[in-house]
């Protein structure tokens, strides 16, 4: 599963890193970059590449995405915008069994039809097809024995002859995505409403090893049980409408409002802990100068909400520990960043001080370590519990 991925210098971003969690829904304004990350993806893992979505043809067009702990990173040379093996991170052919299908919000339906089928045979190289590559090699320089190239990457395309004028209803569209029998398959739906009907949230989350949404819709986002994101091109303050038209004032869910994107994940895994996720959604508002300004508006328009700030604002509503990553278990820390805390300090100046990688890629590693490590007697969880109730 994706973790993370960072985006640079396509179509809506400039530089950004976007958290993921196994469901997935992006909502925002338009030219927020919901679509961007659907077709960045298509980038990384099917090489669809839009010339047009270059911002800056004298710039680098970098893919990063996190499996596993593990940066797997491509870089596509400007001007001609052709893999640059040797800025790449990560060994690609590790995530090769990961597959990932775009459906965009206007469907050509003979190529979802292929792209599906190739997905359902894809199936893994042996040893016999790895040593039959690597001869090539032998081949091409009449040297035996070549083993100073790694693969990168393996696929199979399948195309059958499907006629152009073929259509679907939505019904079976969802009956086609949900015919996807390869386990690793991350599917990426645009727009999810102009294509599927509310019932198939549920069947093609149920079966996928991944699913990245993007809606506009209320009811869509009113039944979507998993994690929403909201994506803002600006600043929150000036894009309240990207929370006030994607939630029903009336739900039963309150909006949990924090202060970061990456302290998100924690908050759902702690409510998750809590078995109290069906009951919030947890909204990041961009530090904590809009956190209040986002609640008083919110309010005064009829939405119920709660506010969590981090430690070093004293107040009723904050978690005792400065900020969030004071609450990450030391062990993980130490190995992972190679210090060597004797304790996790109380000032975040000092934690983050002790670090040779900016705060930014800290906050990201440690989001993605509450999301799988954190417990239900975790110091953090527990100050959760508190808070809510």
């Amino acid at each position: 599963m994706i973790d993370h991925i960072f985006i640079k210098n396509y179509k809506a971003f400039e530089r950004e890193n976007i958290p993921l969690d196994k469901n997935t829904l992006f909502i925002g304004t338009n030219s927020s970059g919901k679509t961007t990350i659907l077709e960045a993806l298509d980038l990384f893992f099917n090489n669809v590449f839009h010339h047009e979505y270059v911002r800056d043809i004298n710039e680098d067009i970098v893919i990063e995405i996190h499996v596993n702990d593990e940066r797997y990173r491509k870089v596509y040379k400007s001007p001609n915008y052709i893999i640059d093996f040797g800025e790449c991170i990560g060994n690609m052919f590790d995530i090769n069994h990961i597959n990932y299908l775009y459906v965009p919000k206007h469907i050509y339906a003979p190529k979802l039809l292929n792209d599906i089928l190739s997905i359902n045979l894809a199936s893994n190289i042996n040893d016999i097809e790895k040593g039959k590559v690597f001869r090539v090699f032998d081949y091409l320089d009449g040297k035996l024995g070549n083993n100073i190239y790694n693969l990168f990457k393996i696929e199979t395309k399948f195309q059958m002859n499907i006629n152009d004028g073929v259509s679907f209803k939505r019904e079976e569209y969802t009956k086609i995505i949900s015919n996807i029998t390869y386990q690793y398959t991350i599917i990426g739906i645009d727009n999810f409403e102009d294509n599927f009907d509310l019932k198939a949230l549920s069947d093609i989350t149920e079966y996928s090893y991944q699913t990245i949404f993007t809606s506009k819709h209320k009811d869509v986002v009113s039944n979507f049980d998993y994690s929403v994101k909201a994506l803002y091109k600006d600043d929150i303050k000036h894009e309240l409408d990207t929370i006030t038209e994607s939630f029903e004032k009336n739900h039963k869910k309150k909006l949990l409002l924090v202060e970061g994107k990456y302290d998100v994940a924690w908050f759902e895994k702690g409510l998750s802990l809590l078995d109290e996720f069906s009951n919030y959604r947890v909204i990041p508002c961009g530090g904590y100068g809009n956190i209040q300004y986002v609640r008083t508006q919110l309010e005064k328009e009829g939405y119920k909400t709660i506010t969590i700030t981090d430690g070093d604002v004293s107040s009723e509503d904050s978690l005792k520990r400065e900020v969030i990553e004071l609450y990450a278990d030391i062990n993980y820390v130490n190995s992972r960043f190679n210090t060597n805390f004797k304790e996790i300090p109380r000032s975040k100046k000092t934690f983050f001080r002790r670090f040779n990688v900016k705060d930014d890629v800290v906050k990201k590693v440690l989001s993605s370590w509450a999301k799988k490590n954190l417990t239900l007697d975790s110091v953090f969880v527990q100050e959760l519990d508190t808070l809510i109730n």
